[in-house]
């Protein structure tokens, strides 16, 4: 079928019943696009787009098995689709439609706080992986961009990293910003036809991250079956970049470069448990001027210990950050001196809104250290900054915002407190049994210290619903799944409680 582009946007219908099929899109007998969707017809689920306006005027060849006759619900308009859907989070970013997965290059430069996350923009399961992008001037109101990286024939494009490059070592500019990402060579048909396997590759921006260009050189090699996920940073003190992979098991590798494009291999580092997504970061320990580095991993597995530039040395366990299953793949951002602030996947399963997945709260990464060391998770500066006044927590049912605003609760109990605390969400409940010291959060656990008591901080907007317990040494997250306009609450809260209290965060 050959269809001509007259307009910004191919809208493509999607009906998630319907069997999935393959769009080839070639101009000039070479392809430019492919994807595949649960294409539908008119009386669709929902719409997405492909934005066409590069080819303006254009005739495309659409090539594919399903028949020519659906192929003709695509058609051309200046304006993409939009998404209203009453419960969507107000603190929470969600793109406007589609699946959405790992944040990707997260960095602050030029005073933008900018978001780069896996993205499938046609349809709301996995697959057809883009870099979605956003940009923030205060990590809470998100502008939605353009498409920063698209499946080719190198492969779909996975997770990767971002860092702005001060002393132009890659030679695109001084302070260009450079992204570090994985072409999934295998992954989509267009490479499999060139050949191409899993290898690590560099994309850079010289208009401050709005638009990425990629370069042709390839950093790492395939390796191992999917090699990915490269965490790059720069270590002052033995004066070279740092580039740290995930392989394959629970293997990861360590690499040094002088110039961010030759990779020597350094160490190799396997713990039981740990896979995907990994980084190295230098944190603060609360109260001290000490500093540590801590090696962890795609589901909030960690150890702490030191890192000389070659080798990190273990001086903990494998440890868990979260206690709940929701936050997965998080990532800091580049640029932040004196904080390290980080974003995490949310692993939504409500698609009734057209998107799936969301990102968490922005939070600030440190560490503490009773007897051992572990790790402080806890609401960036910019989120606590948005507590309006203080109620008391009613000890009923209570609906806190009428309009959906995300509310916070504040709770804390002495070390003699007694019995069962319970606080309903929905069908999702949070429950301190202050006898036996152990959180609940539905079907997750979490036994904690409680020789100082237990103090509770916990966000609820829409969907979602984040705990951050005895001043961020504990994190859970959990879907709220049965949406409840207003944020509907149901409190059972045993004694004595020093605190109940309940505010909004005031977001626009």
């Amino acid at each position: 079928m050959n269809l001509k582009i007259t307009s910004l946007y191919l809208w493509i219908p999607i009906d998630q019943t319907a069997e999935e099929t393959k769009l080839e899109f070639y101009h000039n007998g070479k392809k430019v696009q492919e994807l595949d969707a649960y294409l539908g017809k008119a009386d669709c689920g929902f719409y997405t787009a492909w934005n066409a306006e590069k080819f303006l005027g254009e005739e495309l060849e659409i090539r594919s098995d399903t028949p020519e006759k659906q192929l003709k619900y695509l058609f051309c308009w200046d304006e993409k689709p939009q998404n209203v859907y009453p419960f969507r989070p107000k603190l929470h970013f969600t793109p406007y439609l589609g699946w959405q997965n790992d944040p990707n290059g997260l960095i602050y430069a030029n005073g933008l706080y900018h978001l780069y996350y896996q993205w499938n923009p046609y349809g709301v399961h996995w697959g057809n992986m883009h870099w979605g992008h956003a940009v923030s001037t205060d990590l809470i109101h998100w502008h939605p961009e353009s498409v920063a990286l698209e499946p080719d024939e190198t492969g779909s494009a996975y997770s990767g990293c971002a860092l702005q490059d001060f002393s132009n070592t890659a030679g695109f500019g001084k302070d260009a910003l450079l992204f570090f990402y994985t072409a999934a060579g295998g992954r989509n048909k267009w490479s499999q036809e060139a050949g191409n396997r899993f290898t690590q590759r560099l994309a850079y921006s010289t208009d401050g991250g709005r638009t990425l260009q990629k370069s042709d050189r390839i950093l790492l090699d395939f390796l191992v079956t999917e090699n990915r996920d490269p965490k790059v940073f720069y270590h002052p003190e033995s004066q070279a970049y740092i580039l740290i992979l995930y392989l394959e098991g629970f293997e990861f590798a360590l690499y040094r470069s002088n110039d961010l494009f030759h990779w020597e291999e350094t160490q190799r580092l396997t713990v039981d448990g740990m896979w995907e997504c990994p980084n190295l970061e230098r944190l603060p320990v609360e109260g001290t001027s000490e500093e540590k580095w801590v090696f962890w991993s795609a589901d909030g597995y960690y150890q702490v210990g030191t890192f000389d530039g070659w080798h990190f040395q273990a001086e903990t366990e494998r440890k868990s950050a979260y206690f709940t299953k929701l936050r997965y793949a998080a990532q800091s951002f580049a640029g932040t001196p004196g904080r390290v602030v980080t974003m995490g996947w949310m692993r939504l399963k409500n698609t009734r809104g057209h998107y799936c997945g969301a990102m968490s709260l922005p939070t600030e990464l440190s560490l503490v250290k009773n007897g051992d060391y572990q790790i402080r998770l806890w609401p960036a500066r910019e989120v606590l900054a948005l507590a309006g006044e203080p109620h008391p927590l009613a000890t009923s049912a209570a609906t806190l915002s009428p309009d959906g605003a995300p509310v916070m609760l504040d709770l804390e109990w002495s070390a003699d407190a007694s019995g069962i605390a319970a606080i309903r969400m929905g069908k999702v409940f949070a429950m301190a049994d202050l006898d036996r010291n152990v959180l609940h959060l539905n079907e997750y656990k979490y036994a904690y210290d409680g020789s100082g008591g237990l103090n509770l901080k916990i966000i609820i907007d829409q969907e979602i619903v984040e705990l951050f317990g005895n001043d961020g040494t504990i994190y859970g997250a959990y879907e709220l799944g049965e949406n409840v306009l207003g944020n509907e609450i149901q409190t059972d809260l045993a004694g004595p409680c020093r605190k109940a209290t309940w505010c909004r965060l005031a977001v626009e």
